[in-house]
């Protein structure tokens, strides 16, 4: 726990740091400097290329995280891992831009009507599926060798740095709209050269073909696992992505705009449990291997409660500034009230039954949590095509919503029922109470109005959730990690 602890702290720090940028730049200048239907463009390229980057993959990204520790060998480049994943990605590109060139046409006539924009820089797509792509391979073995924390810093720092700097240059009329597009595709490129540089510098770059050695044994699991893995991680990304699409085929470019800007609001709270992610998937793998059941319930216990508590301040804070946050955003954007709110639950559902998912995907049943995403996918796209139509971008946040509240009760009970392990106790439940208690004393003050009153209000309303949620998790000792924390931050301070 002391690797997830320590990682997942330094990853989260750099992940609000970056969250603080991205608020000021996809928050407030996006909407601000940019018309809806370029919002819109900028969020639909984006949805489009994280789906098919993470099936450029082809599944090996999954699979490392159940296969590594039979791969790793320090001595041998770690038998040629990164040697096979580079190769399985490039051909995982190629495939997607063959698809892309080949169905242009049918893509575009869903949606054209209502997004010429789109139209215009759909060929885009290829080359920022690349730079999603390169990165994802350096920073999942880097990951997989424990170094998880560069990848944080050059994804959700470094890239909303640069993004921040090209609409600041727009804003400044430094570029036209059409440079701006070329720097913000730069933003992508940067972090991925960064983190091969990292893997290089720290790690080697570990390609020769005379180290790369895998069992005929180990290969056939390894295939078979990586297609389980391409379903179960399009499945899941998905739910992130299809209400773009769905918004910009129905409504356009416009309406994917302010949802999109919208469900940022919502995303930041998941922040934490990505950081925590990426860390324990490898030790959990590593604990099954070693058949240490107990370590794994012990992690997925604790991280449980810690997530809860952080994404109910995250949401709480968030939810209790709403009014604060649409007087800041141009006429129009107020649409996204509820949409902020839902996507914010669903975020915070997904983080309070925290490594359901990890667990089940790096044990013997890894094969369950796969028929589970192809459920999934019906289940997204169907629920989607339902409310898309009749409560527009509400909709498709009540989808999402939804959606991950009805994946996690599933895999949540699965875990229970083969594994007997449950992370929930009173706490849990004492967490949730606080949160409601603190959003209800939040909002009793009330909003300003202006410039002025309104960043004085943020930042009131703000330390006042924060002292009180804060004092009474630590008075209550709902978590025992953070109370040890905290005594130890003392130890230090009074020397």
């Amino acid at each position: 726990m002391g690797i997830i602890k320590r990682q997942t702290i330094l990853s989260s720090v750099f992940a609000y740091a970056g969250t603080g940028v991205g608020f000021i730049t996809q928050g407030l200048l996006f909407p601000k400097l940019l018309t809806k239907d370029q919002v819109g463009l900028i969020a639909v390229l984006l949805s489009w290329s994280v789906l098919l980057a993470q099936f450029s993959n082809l599944g090996l990204n999954g699979a490392g995280g159940r296969f590594f520790p039979y791969f790793r060998d320090h001595e041998r480049q770690h038998n040629g891992y990164l040697l096979l994943s580079m190769l399985t990605t490039a051909t995982g590109v190629l495939l997607c831009s063959v698809v892309l060139v080949a169905f242009r046409d049918e893509i575009l006539n869903w949606s054209s009507d209502k997004s010429a924009l789109f139209t215009h820089y759909y060929f885009w797509l290829i080359p920022l599926i690349s730079f999603l792509v390169a990165f994802t391979v350096f920073d999942n073995y880097a990951k997989l060798l424990y170094d998880t924390v560069p990848g944080t810093i050059f994804q959700q720092f470094i890239n909303r740095l640069l993004m921040l700097a090209a609409i600041g240059a727009y804003g400044l009329k430094w570029l036209t709209f059409r440079d701006f597009m070329y720097a913000w595709m730069t933003s992508w490129l940067i972090p991925a050269l960064l983190m091969l540089g990292r893997v290089v510098q720290k790690h080697g770059f570990g390609v020769s073909p005379r180290f790369f050695s895998v069992s005929p044994d180990l290969r056939k699991q390894l295939f078979q696992y990586s297609a389980l893995s391409l379903l179960t991680a399009l499945s899941s990304n998905i739910i992130l992505t299809i209400g773009n699409i769905m918004i910009n085929a129905d409504s356009g470019l416009s309406n994917a705009g302010i949802y999109n800007t919208a469900s940022y609001f919502g995303s930041v709270i998941a922040l934490p449990a990505a950081s925590l992610y990426k860390v324990a998937g490898t030790i959990i793998a590593d604990a099954w291997k070693r058949n240490d059941p107990a370590h794994i319930a012990d992690v997925y216990e604790r991280s449980c409660l810690n997530q809860l508590i952080i994404g109910c301040l995250v949401f709480v804070g968030i939810a209790a500034n709403l009014p604060n946050v649409f007087q800041w955003l141009p006429a129009g954007y107020e649409a996204g009230y509820y949409v902020v709110l839902w996507i914010g639950l669903g975020k915070l559902i997904d983080m309070a039954t925290g490594l359901n998912g990890t667990i089940l995907a790096t044990s013997r049943y890894y094969a369950y949590d796969s028929a589970f995403f192809i459920g999934l996918i019906f289940i997204t796209i169907g629920v989607n095509a339902w409310l898309i139509p009749r409560y527009g971008i509400n909709g498709a946040a009540m989808g999402a919503a939804f959606v991950t509240a009805l994946f996690n009760f599933v895999r949540t009970v699965f875990v229970w029922v083969k594994f007997g392990m449950q992370p929930f106790s009173w706490r849990n439940g004492a967490v949730l109470g606080v949160g409601a208690l603190v959003w209800w004393l939040a909002v009793q003050y009330p909003y300003g109005t202006g410039t002025v009153r309104v960043i004085t209000d943020v930042a009131l309303r703000s330390a006042l959730i924060t002292g009180v949620f804060g004092s009474l998790i630590l008075v209550l000792k709902l978590s025992p990690d953070l109370n040890q924390t905290v005594a130890g931050l003392r130890k230090r301070i009074n020397g």
